[in-house]
């Protein structure tokens, strides 16, 4: 394989993994944020939690204090009962009693049914503070291995940067002008491999000319399709 043509499929082999830690890189974060995110919802729910916990704790506060002034009220009634001096009074208070009663009923009905749902709603509450303080472990552990992992990340892309480098110096300025305008137009990739006179780029067939021209190694060429510069799998093997 020509020189210069070997230096490009080995820079290429360079970018590529490059690429791919930077791409990893990029993804470590990706369970620290999600773990954000999941305590972020059960801090909102937290807070749904807690104004229901109020709005419950408002209303049986309301509904305990009408039950006291009613019950005062009930015996008052019941005591008039005593001095009453016509039938009618009577039964008309008679029913006003039955009717006070029936209420309170449902009054300390409402108390117990809401007592219920504080204890629930409070029961709520502890378990998630107990899922919060869980991922707050778990973020201290991920963000740990997240600093350590992009430690060595960043220490192997270094290495292969200077590698990099390296290659680059040797690339005759026009060429490497080329391949780095490809690289950055190709999703990362401007030098293929064609084989069985089929482009590994975009997989297209390389007409038969040209495909013995590529086993020539004479010069440099680029495939009619997607313009990346390629170069027969044979000579890969043969360099």
């Amino acid at each position: 394989m020509r020189q210069d043509l070997s230096l490009l499929v080995e820079l290429q082999e360079i970018d590529l993994d490059i690429k791919k830690l930077e791409e990893e890189k990029a993804s470590s974060p990706n369970r620290l944020m999600a773990l954000k995110e999941r305590r972020a919802e059960i801090e909102a729910n937290i807070n749904d939690l807690k104004e229901r916990a109020n709005e419950l704790d408002t209303r049986r506060k309301e509904v305990e204090e009408e039950l006291v002034v009613e019950r005062a009220r009930l015996s008052k009634s019941q005591s008039r009962l005593m001095v009453i001096k016509t039938e009618r009074e009577y039964q008309a208070l008679l029913k006003e009693i039955e009717e006070i009663k029936k209420a309170n009923k449902a009054r300390e009905e409402e108390i117990e049914s809401l007592k219920k749902e504080q204890d629930g709603v409070e029961l709520e509450l502890m378990e998630a503070q107990e899922r919060i303080s869980e991922i707050e472990k778990e973020m201290a552990v991920e963000e740990k291995h997240l600093e350590e992992v992009t430690k060595e990340l960043d220490s192997q892309i270094k290495e292969l940067s200077k590698s990099r480098e390296s290659v680059a110096q040797k690339v005759p300025s026009n060429l490497l002008k080329r391949y780095d305008f490809l690289r950055e137009h190709r999703a990362g990739v401007a030098v293929v491999a064609v084989e069985e006179a089929v482009c590994s780029g975009c997989h297209m067939n390389i007409p038969p000319q040209l495909f013995n021209e590529l086993l020539k190694d004479e010069k440099i060429h680029t495939c009619p399709t997607c313009q990346r510069i390629i170069y027969a799998a044979d000579l890969k093997e043969k360099k």
